[in-house]
């Protein structure tokens, strides 16, 4: 039995030959049909665990977006963004910018415009304040970024909520 690379004594082998059990043809072929049901299934899953890798945010990017939500109404720089992930400037903006096209992590206007149009729809607030709120130092800046985002100022806005 050397010759077919078996390190075992005939009659060892001659024993586990008798034992094995002997199938019929219908329980070997659906013994081979669960098998490659089984691999199939195991093929999806291993794929779905590939894409859900690739497309998973980086958990600097994740932390980044977290700092800035909870700091938007104070002015962030990209700077303050980086060191609280604990990152080098550089590295982070390309990252940030690599994974969030859309989102800028120096401004984030997007999210204190949104904040912004909350607060409009109290007509009691002044839209001066409105903009500290929000995190916009400068009036003229909030302004001009409004109308950019959402196509009105402040004030027109604020009339066609309350219908004026």
């Amino acid at each position: 039995m050397t010759e077919w690379g078996v390190e075992e004594e005939p009659e060892t082998l001659r024993k586990a030959y008798y034992a094995t059990k002997v199938v019929s043809n219908r329980q070997h072929d659906s013994v081979i049909k669960l098998l490659a049901i089984f691999a199939q299934h195991l093929s999806m899953l291993s794929n779905q665990v590939v894409v859900q890798h690739e497309n998973a945010e980086p958990p600097v990017i994740t932390r980044a977006k977290e700092y800035i939500h909870e700091h938007q109404t104070e002015e962030l720089s990209l700077g303050q963004v980086a060191k609280a992930v604990n990152t080098s400037t550089f590295y982070f903006c390309k990252m940030f910018k690599k994974i969030t096209a859309s989102i800028s992590p120096t401004t984030c206007h997007e999210l204190r415009i949104e904040k912004a149009k909350n607060l409009l729809l109290n007509p009691n607030l002044r839209v001066q304040r409105d903009r500290f709120e929000v995190g916009f130092q400068s009036l003229t800046h909030f302004n001009r970024v409004f109308k950019k985002i959402l196509g009105q100022s402040p004030t027109e806005y604020r009339a066609q909520l309350l219908g004026r």
